[in-house]
C-alpha cells in the first residue's frame, strides 16, 4: 500500500488492491475501496460501453426519426398479417430489411397494390425498426413531394438544385410513395431518375410503393428507373381489398416494433 500513499497521500486507509479472478477473462487486480468486493476490470469495460452505446443509439434514434418525417398516423403502429397473403407481404419485407443490413449493395423494395392495403404502414414499420435498432437514417415522403422540394430550391438564396438532390441521396434508405403519381410537369422526370440513378451508383437501397402492377411501372417512371428497380428486387404484392373501404381490418393498436422485427 505503500505506493497509494505516495500517489495519493491520506488514500491509502480507504484504498485496497484486490485480485480475484474472472470465469471469462481470467485473473485480474483492481484497486478498489476498502471492503468492497473484486469485480473484472474487462467486463466493467465491456458494461460501460454497452451502456454508452445504448444511450447513443437512443440519441441518435430520436435525431434520425425527427428527420424522417415519417407521418404521424404510422408513429409507433404495426402492421399486423393476419392472413396468408399478408404474410408473405411481410415476409419479402424482412428479406429486404435482412438483406441490406448485411450488404453494402443496391437494392430495391417495390410494394405494389391497391390503396388502403397497408404499404405505407407496413414501410414505415420497418423505417422505425431501421432506425431504432440499427441506426440507419430513413427518410419517408411521396415521390412528387420530393420533386417539389427539390424545384422550391430554384432562385432561393442559399439552396440549390444540386444541394437538394445530394440531400435526397445521403439517406441510408428512401421511401418513395406513390412514386407512380409523380406530375410530369418541367424537369420532374429527370429529377427522379436522377436521384433513383445515384443513389444505385452510390449503392443506397430505397423503397418504391406504387398502386400500379410492377410490370407497368415503367409507364409511370420512366425505363431508366424501372430498369434499376429490378436488379435486387424484392416486390411485395398486396393483394388484398381496401381497409378503408370495409376490407381486411389492420389493428389500431400500438405494437413494440423492436419486437416485431426482432429475428
Amino acid at each position: 500500500m505503500e505506493h497509494i500513499e505516495n500517489i495519493m497521500p491520506g488514500l491509502a486507509g480507504r484504498l485496497a488492491m484486490l485480485a480475484g479472478e474472472c470465469a471469462q477473462h481470467g485473473a485480474a487486480e483492481i484497486l478498489a475501496r476498502a471492503g468492497a468486493a473484486w469485480h473484472c476490470p474487462r467486463c466493467l469495460e465491456a458494461q460501460l460501453l454497452a451502456e454508452r452505446t445504448t444511450g447513443w443509439m437512443a440519441e441518435r434514434a430520436v435525431a434520425l426519426l425527427s428527420g424522417a418525417t415519417i407521418p404521424a398516423k404510422y408513429v409507433d403502429q404495426q402492421f399486423v398479417a393476419s392472413t396468408p397473403e399478408q404474410k408473405e407481404a411481410r415476409r419479402t419485407v424482412r428479406m429486404f430489411r435482412d438483406f441490406i443490413l448485411k450488404e453494402q449493395a443496391w437494392a430495391s423494395l417495390v410494394m405494389i397494390g391497391t390503396t388502403g392495403t397497408g404499404k405505407t404502414l407496413l414501410a414505415c414499420e420497418m423505417a422505425q425498426s431501421l432506425i431504432k435498432n440499427a441506426s440507419r437514417s430513413v427518410r419517408y415522403i411521396t415521390a412528387t413531394g420530393m420533386i417539389g422540394e427539390i424545384q422550391a430550391s430554384y432562385g432561393r438564396e442559399g439552396k440549390s438544385e444540386e444541394g437538394e438532390i445530394l440531400r435526397f441521396v445521403q439517406y441510408d434508405v428512401l421511401i418513395l410513395d406513390e412514386i407512380d403519381a409523380i406530375r410530369a410537369t418541367g424537369n420532374a422526370a429527370l429529377l427522379l431518375t436522377e436521384i433513383v440513378n445515384r443513389r444505385y451508383n452510390e449503392n443506397k437501397p430505397m423503397i418504391a410503393i406504387s398502386n400500379q402492377p410492377f410490370a407497368d411501372l415503367a409507364r409511370f417512371v420512366g425505363d431508366r428507373v424501372y430498369s434499376r428497380l429490378h436488379e435486387n428486387a424484392f416486390v411485395a404484392a398486396f393483394n388484398w381489398a381496401d381497409a378503408r373501404r370495409g376490407g381486411i381490418q389492420q389493428s389500431a393498436d400500438v405494437h413494440h416494433l423492436a419486437d416485431a422485427w426482432r429475428a
